[in-house]
């Protein structure tokens, strides 16, 4: 029931454009604020505010699983792994982006794109449009992958409420016991990362990205978004004809549209791959 759930959403995304229809928030942001006037640790604070919730959907789902042949649980399995796909349109920020690219904006690109992703914070503090753009790259690497490869690895390993911790973890990345909810998030990313890195190298220049990927996978300490920046553009490779971007050149801008477009095509490919491995396990096994 796990894997007709799961192609049942992935059908709808494309068919809605986004799974948006049912990610409404503002019960959690509620949520988040009640909790956080508790005079407790961090650690109770955090387990309240994403445990609860997952234990009153099991609860749920526990409940709705004898009914019509499992069907109540199919349709409320499909509605939370929609609700756990990541936010915003990815497709049109990344457009945006390349225009952004095109006209040389890149202090547009990163008072917008990098704010929108989450990925502008003091510690960053680019200087020229090849900083930007390693920023942005490294941002839409790892909002392609939290958006849809880590919901649907926890939704396959523990089920619709695994897809949930998940996402309720993302949605208080920025706003909600910070330090204490990235370090959870680095634990979860630890292995689906490492699995969609090698699925860059198998979906794009495996020879030119194979040391690349060795590398970040024995760097234990590596960050999910660095060490998908790091392999997802070593699997880019050279385009036949273009080398790789000069931060010297005067087409620059070009340069970081054209790299930009191939890291979508690679997450399009990625994605195409992890379904069908997916679906191929669940035939032979």
């Amino acid at each position: 029931m796990t894997f007709l759930a799961m192609i049942i959403a992935l059908v709808l995304v494309p068919v809605w454009g986004s799974g948006g229809r049912v990610q409404h928030d503002d019960w959690f942001r509620r949520w988040q604020s009640r909790i956080a006037g508790w005079d407790v640790a961090p650690l109770v604070k955090v387990a309240a505010v994403v445990l609860l919730p997952v234990v009153l959907a099991q609860v749920v789902l526990d409940a709705v699983q004898p009914a019509l042949f499992g069907l109540l649980w199919i349709a409320l399995a499909v509605v939370l792994l929609l609700y756990s796909f990541g936010r915003r349109d990815f497709h049109e920020l990344m457009e945006r982006y390349r225009g952004q690219c095109h006209s040389g904006d890149f202090e547009g690109a990163y008072l917008t794109t990098l704010a929108e992703l989450g990925w502008a914070s003091e510690k960053d503090d680019p200087v020229s449009p090849q900083e930007v753009h390693a920023l942005v790259q490294r941002g839409f690497f790892y909002e392609g992958y939290q958006r849809w490869f880590s919901v649907l690895f926890y939704f396959l390993l523990l089920g619709p409420v695994g897809a949930l911790v998940y996402r309720l973890l993302q949605l208080c990345r920025h706003n909600f016991e910070v330090p204490l909810t990235e370090r959870c998030l680095f634990l979860m990313d630890w292995v689906p990362a490492r699995i969609l890195a090698a699925v860059f190298a198998l979906t794009g220049d495996f020879v030119g990205s194979r040391d690349k990927l060795l590398e970040a996978a024995l760097d234990f300490s590596a960050e999910a978004s660095q060490l998908l920046y790091v392999v997802g553009t070593a699997a880019l490779g050279n385009t036949p004809g273009q080398g790789p971007i000069d931060p010297d050149d005067a087409g620059f801008g070009e340069s970081a549209a054209r790299q930009n477009r191939e890291a979508g095509s690679l997450l399009a490919r990625s994605a195409a791959c992890w379904v069908a491995v997916i679906s191929l396990a669940v035939v032979l096994l």
